[in-house]
C-alpha cells in the first residue's frame, strides 16, 4: 500500500509540473501571473544569493525562529494545561468557558492586535504563532485524559494505585498518541500562521519574500517563497509523522 501511495503521488506530481511547465511554456497563461518552472529555478539563485538584503538561509531561520519560540512556548503551557483540565474538574470549570471562547478566533485575526501590543519586532509574530499552536496542543491533551479506557484505571485501581499513578502511571502513557497528534497539528499550524504574520510585518522570513514578490510585481520570486513553504511544511509533517507512529507503539497498554 505504502508504495502504491509513493507511485501514484508521484504520477500527480509530475503530472501538475507538466501542466505547469506546458501552460507556462506556450504560453497558455501569462508569465506574469504565472511564471515558467526555469524561471522560478533562476528566483530560487537570486533568493539563494541575497533578496533584499537577506539571503536564503537567513529568510529560512527568521522564519524558524519564530515558529520554534511560540510553538515551544505553546506545547510547555497548552499540554499540562490540557491534562489538569481534564484531570481536575474546578480547572476546566475555571478555564473551559475561556478556552470555548478563544478557540474560534483564527490566528491572523489577532495579527493587527499584536501589532498594537508588541510592536513591529519579533514578538508579536511569536505571540501570534502561540496562540495558533496552543489550541491543537490543549485540547488533543484534553480529549487524551478524558478518553483514557475505563479498564485501564479500573485495573489500576483494583492494583491500588492512588491517584497520582493513575495520572503519570495510566492516563499519560495511555494519551501520548493522542498529545503526539495534536503536538504535529499544532507544528503545522504554527509554520501556516508564522508566513500569515510575515506578510504583513517582517523584514525577513518566507512571508516577506512572498508578499515583497508581490509588491515588486516579481511573481517568479512569489512562487519560490510559496514552494519553500510548501516543502519545509512536508518534511516537517513527515518527521513528525514518524515520531507519532512511535508514540503510538509506546502508548499502546491496552
Amino acid at each position: 500500500m505504502r508504495v502504491e501511495k509513493l507511485i501514484f503521488g508521484a504520477i500527480a506530481l509530475t503530472a501538475l509540473f507538466a501542466v505547469w511547465w506546458i501552460a507556462a511554456e506556450i504560453g497558455i497563461v501569462s508569465r506574469f501571473l504565472l511564471p515558467s518552472p526555469s524561471a522560478v529555478v533562476q528566483a530560487a539563485q537570486r533568493l539563494n544569493d541575497g533578496y533584499l538584503g537577506a539571503s536564503l538561509l537567513a529568510h529560512l531561520k527568521a522564519s524558524v525562529y519564530v515558529v520554534l519560540s511560540g510553538y515551544l512556548a505553546a506545547v510547555l503551557i497548552g499540554v499540562p494545561l490540557g491534562i489538569l483540565m481534564a484531570w481536575f474538574r474546578p480547572m476546566e470549570i475555571l478555564l473551559g468557558p475561556l478556552v470555548s471562547l478563544v478557540r474560534p478566533i483564527p490566528p491572523p485575526a489577532w495579527i493587527p492586535l499584536a501589532i498594537l501590543w508588541f510592536g513591529i519586532d519579533m514578538s508579536g509574530k511569536v505571540f501570534v504563532v502561540f496562540l495558533s499552536a496552543i489550541t491543537p496542543c490543549l485540547i488533543n491533551s484534553y480529549v487524551a485524559i478524558k478518553e483514557v479506557p475505563a479498564h485501564l484505571t479500573s485495573a489500576a485501581r483494583t492494583l491500588g494505585a492512588g491517584r497520582g499513578a493513575l495520572l503519570f502511571q495510566v492516563a499519560i502513557p495511555s494519551g501520548v498518541p493522542m498529545i503526539i497528534s495534536g503536538l504535529r497539528i499544532a507544528l503545522g499550524s504554527a509554520w501556516a500562521t508564522v508566513v500569515a504574520a510575515e506578510l504583513v510585518v517582517a523584514t525577513a522570513g518566507f512571508g516577506f519574500v512572498i508578499m515583497s514578490g508581490y509588491r515588486n510585481f516579481e511573481s517568479d520570486i512569489m512562487a519560490v517563497g510559496m514552494v519553500l513553504v510548501a516543502l519545509i511544511g512536508f518534511i516537517m509533517n513527515f518527521l513528525f509523522r514518524k515520531v507519532e507512529e512511535r508514540a503510538i507503539r509506546w502508548g499502546d497498554i491496552d
